[in-house]
């Protein structure tokens, strides 16, 4: 049983290595941008409101992720904890290894994925902040139009941003900066929760966009592009 909690640990530690090399670690040039940018200047009423509805997104994500993930887990503990404790009128009985492993195992990938949709949270938010600051003003009125257009629970949170003719798509592991006249071919097809878009620019870039939201994606692709999608 030792032997088998081991290689699952070791699987699980791995596992969140790989993630985290990939969501913080290894950074493209915009990241590495991301990383130096600092508020230069006061934004615009409109704009500071748009960051306002951001940050408090983050803050209420960061509750709703702690509550998901962490009172479930204080559940858990007491129950394990509970059976690990035997009443026989001793006040003090060690808690068996496996239960102590089986504790562990569920309670590293908990705070690894909890800190890592947290950091996402707070790249994104500041990414907004460093491109709402430079974009002009169509720019930002094409980015309320795809807020608009987003489902409540991602109001704040866009798939993609278009500013100074770039493109920049949210991939939870990275921030992809694209010229969108380098788009050489773009593929969709309609699934369950949304539209999966397939970009070739000249990497490929795999995501989803949810329905509402890719006309306006589109849009941006026909413009700099100069082709028609069917």
């Amino acid at each position: 049983m030792d032997r088998i909690y081991i290689i699952c640990f070791t699987f699980l530690v791995t596992l969140i290595g790989i993630f985290m090399y990939l969501a913080i670690v290894r950074k493209n040039a915009f990241e590495e941008r991301l990383v130096l940018f600092r508020p230069t200047h006061h934004l615009p009423k409109k704009q500071e409101v748009y960051m306002k509805g951001v940050r408090k997104y983050r803050k209420y994500a960061n509750i709703t992720l702690m509550v998901i993930f962490y009172l479930p887990l204080c559940v858990f503990a007491v129950v394990m904890l509970k059976e690990g404790y035997q009443q026989m009128g001793r006040l003090y009985i060690p808690i068996p290894n496996d239960t102590k492993m089986l504790i562990l195992l569920v309670i590293i990938p908990i705070v690894a994925v909890h800190y890592l949709i947290s950091y996402v949270l707070k790249r994104n938010e500041k990414a907004l902040r460093m491109l709402v600051e430079q974009m002009s003003d169509s720019d930002f009125n094409l980015l309320l139009k795809v807020k608009d257009s987003l489902p409540l629970s991602s109001k704040y949170n866009p798939p993609f941003v278009l500013c100074n003719k770039q493109l920049y798509i949210f991939i939870y592991i990275a921030i992809r900066e694209i010229d969108p006249a380098k788009i050489i071919e773009m593929n969709w097809s309609i699934g369950k929760k949304g539209i999966f878009v397939r970009l070739k620019v000249p990497k490929k870039i795999v995501f989803t966009l949810p329905y509402k939201t890719f006309p306006y994606f589109l849009q941006i692709v026909e413009q700099y592009t100069n082709k028609k999608y069917h």
